[in-house]
């Protein structure tokens, strides 16, 4: 590895140690030197986008990952992160928007499906945001976030008996992962909807 090469990453490990510890406006300046040396790592955009965000700097945050975009369109963690800068100050509409332009570009993303879902759940339209988290847990089955989140909407809907079912496959993954605790939550949440089914039985 050349000594640029490995300044650069240096650099670049600084940078996410210090956002690591919530040192944002610290790490921004890492990333900035980092982008003085290479200025179209699409890493460093995305990862100094996020910086923005947690300081409240979205539309600083949006461009980082516009130009992301511009130079790679099929990186789906760009429009996921540019949806999370839109949905953090309400603007919905704009979240799914970006959804969609990621989709186009890579149509079987499980996290681009799972932001959408969040963008739709974010402006009530309750029915497409469960239709997108099914379509999310279809490309990825494995994450436990995504079938809680599903879980949600599915309560909202009443539909007790789905909702019971999402949170025992979010059980059954989060003990996979040695995940004891959030296993204990969901398992409770899923006796919980049960509950409520019989009630309405």
């Amino acid at each position: 590895m050349s000594s640029s090469k490995q300044s650069f990453e240096n650099i670049v490990q600084q940078a996410m140690n210090l956002r690591a510890r919530g040192e944002n406006k610290k790490s921004i300046e890492e990333f900035r030197r980092a982008l003085e040396i290479n200025p179209d790592d699409i890493r460093v955009l995305n990862e100094i986008g996020l910086a923005y965000i947690q300081i409240g700097e979205q539309m600083k945050a949006i461009a980082s990952f516009d130009k992301a975009i511009s130079l790679k369109p099929n990186d789906e963690l760009a429009y996921v992160n540019k949806a999370a800068a839109y949905l953090s100050i309400g603007s919905f509409e704009e979240a799914l928007m970006t959804t969609e332009a990621g989709l186009k570009e890579k149509p079987t993303s499980a996290i681009l499906h799972a932001r959408k879902a969040r963008s739709l759940e974010s402006l009530m339209r309750i029915h497409d945001a469960v239709v997108a988290y099914n379509e999310s847990i279809k490309h990825d089955s494995e994450n436990p976030e995504t079938w809680k989140s599903l879980a949600l909407c599915l309560d909202a809907l009443g539909k007790w008996n789905e909702v019971a079912r999402a949170y025992h496959i979010a059980s059954t993954l989060h003990k996979k992962r040695n995940e004891l605790r959030d296993a204990e939550s969901c398992e409770k949440f899923a006796q919980m909807a049960e509950s409520a089914a019989d009630e309405w039985a």
